[in-house]
């Protein structure tokens, strides 16, 4: 069905699957695998949807303006080797994607996106046990990520899937000029790949 890896050693399923695993077995039809060339248009069609559309529960417009990112952004992501890029797939159809950019001993991930019209169906957190399986297995100690101020429900989203608010505020990553909301920044919470987590 995918290209996942095994089962890492920090999996707490009492089957024995990882969390990513126990995310695709509950999202029948779902393919998640890495990003290539060719992905690019639609990658970018979903990440703007998704951030400064309207309808889905990701969305940012009422508080960012502008694009997200542009096809020449995210094709630089994947000619980088430090990031991996994936996307899912249903029934040939691109429907979300997110990188994970590797430091030192952790990743960052980030450019997080579902297509609004399959929101809440549980294709997110295929996508996101998806890159930390990988990252995992690469020997990576934590995940880190940052969440616009004024989103409570998506800190609360990441929460659940074993995130930690780690209290540090940094400033908004995008343009200023785009921010509809003056001084907002960027919460950080990391997730610690050497602790169990059963989704």
């Amino acid at each position: 069905m995918t290209d996942l890896p095994p089962a890492p050693a920090h999996s707490s399923s009492a089957s024995g699957e990882s969390p990513a695993e126990s995310a695709l077995r509950l999202t029948p039809g779902l393919v998640i695998r890495e990003a290539t060339a060719g992905d690019v248009p639609a990658m970018v069609g979903v990440v703007n949807r998704a951030y400064r559309g309207e309808g889905g529960w990701t969305t940012e417009a009422h508080l960012v303006g502008g694009l997200r990112i542009d096809e020449a952004e995210m094709q630089s992501l994947l000619d980088d080797p430090d990031y991996l890029v994936l996307v899912a797939e249903q029934g040939g159809r691109l429907t979300g994607c997110c990188y994970t950019h590797r430091h030192d001993d952790g990743a960052e991930f980030g450019l997080f996106a579902v297509d609004p019209d399959v929101q809440s169906a549980g294709v997110g957190g295929a996508l996101l046990e998806s890159q930390i399986a990988r990252r995992a297995l690469e020997g990576l100690e934590s995940i880190d990520l940052q969440v616009l101020q004024s989103r409570p429900e998506l800190a609360a989203w990441y929460a659940r899937h074993g995130f930690v608010a780690t209290g540090e505020v940094v400033p908004f990553a995008g343009a200023p000029e785009n921010l509809k909301v003056e001084g907002l920044g960027m919460e950080r919470m990391v997730r610690d790949l050497r602790a169990p987590y059963a989704r």
